[in-house]
């Protein structure tokens, strides 16, 4: 089923906390990581175009992608001090526009190896060890696929939608980049070829670590804060109320559900993700805050609200 989610939008943030480590690419007109911390992407096949999409899924909203031809995609380096070892997530909100057959998701072996994460006629697949059943994977239809490894016990699950659909052992270490050392999407390896979709994608993230089903669920849930506010910090999601809502001058923002303790910001964000407004609380002097609007252009703006510990999304509407 179709989800609706209130647009956010992106702040560069990077957790280090023991050694963890996330990698970001939004796709907005580069193929480099947010941060500035990762490898820029290296263009697989043909050269990709950056368009503006329709999210459907959440609320069609609109959000710059990657779009690529059957067969080309890119290629993460996995040299540059951000390396994906035996335990690692990947995290990704793709579509292809085609699900006859395999079509190439992930590939680990640098196309020697007919191996790897597929999409075969709608159902995952990690060939040759297992196929899903029925999956929500739709041709033409943004999909959100998350894949984990864990190192100590060499378990591989592959999730859609944040179920699990794929689990395997990985004894034999197929999951694992060999020594080119480089991780390829989306382009097929030479063994049997052409098995790939043109398509778009509109995140990739990249942990050193593997999440669990409940981070994912949790992920899944806030799919539309996942793809336009990169949330590493691990804060925790509460509600803000907002008033009057309609506005046309000031707008009172209660922040009552936050520490008092906490500085909070507080931005307004368009839905191109541009933050317009900004706005901090002090610590101690943040049960409420007023926002001048009247400056601001009607529309339809997301209202993020961000603390050490917390964070809120809400829509406000400007009228006049």
């Amino acid at each position: 089923m179709k989800k609706l989610y209130f647009l956010t939008t992106a702040l560069l943030l990077t957790v280090l906390l023991q050694g963890q480590w996330v990698l970001h690419y939004d796709f907005t007109n580069s193929l480099a990581e947010v941060n500035g911390n990762g490898p820029v992407l290296t263009i697989l096949g043909d050269e990709g175009v950056y368009v503006e999409d329709t999210l459907n899924e959440i609320g069609s909203a609109k959000k710059w992608v990657y779009r690529f031809e059957a067969n080309s995609g890119f290629q993460f380096d996995n040299t540059t001090g951000f390396s994906l070892g035996e335990d690692y997530t990947i995290e990704l909100y793709f579509v292809f526009d085609n699900l006859s057959s395999w079509k190439r998701v992930v590939d680990w072996k640098n196309r020697k190896s007919d191996n790897g994460a597929y999409v075969y006629n709608g159902k995952l697949n990690f060939y040759p060890i297992a196929t899903s059943g029925d999956a929500p994977v739709v041709a033409g239809e943004y999909t959100y696929y998350v894949i984990t490894r864990d190192a100590e016990t060499k378990e591989l699950i592959m999730y859609t939608d944040a179920e699990t659909y794929i689990t395997f052992n990985d004894n034999s270490d197929n999951a694992l980049i060999d020594e080119d050392n480089v991780l390829n999407f989306f382009h097929d390896d030479l063994i049997v070829q052409n098995e790939a979709s043109s398509g778009a994608v509109a995140m990739l993230k990249l942990y050193n670590y593997t999440l669990d089903s409940t981070t994912i669920q949790n992920k899944y849930d806030d799919l539309a804060g996942n793809l336009f506010y990169i949330g590493e910090n691990n804060s925790i999601s509460t509600t803000i109320q907002t008033f009057p809502n309609p506005v046309s001058d000031h707008l009172n923002v209660d922040l009552s559900n936050f520490n008092n303790k906490e500085t909070v910001s507080v931005r307004l964000v368009n839905t191109m993700g541009m933050t317009v407004y900004k706005a901090v609380a002090d610590a101690g002097n943040q049960k409420n805050i007023i926002l001048n609007a009247s400056e601001i252009p009607p529309g339809m703006y997301v209202l993020v609200a961000e603390s050490a510990s917390k964070h809120a999304v809400g829509k406000v509407l400007i009228q006049r």
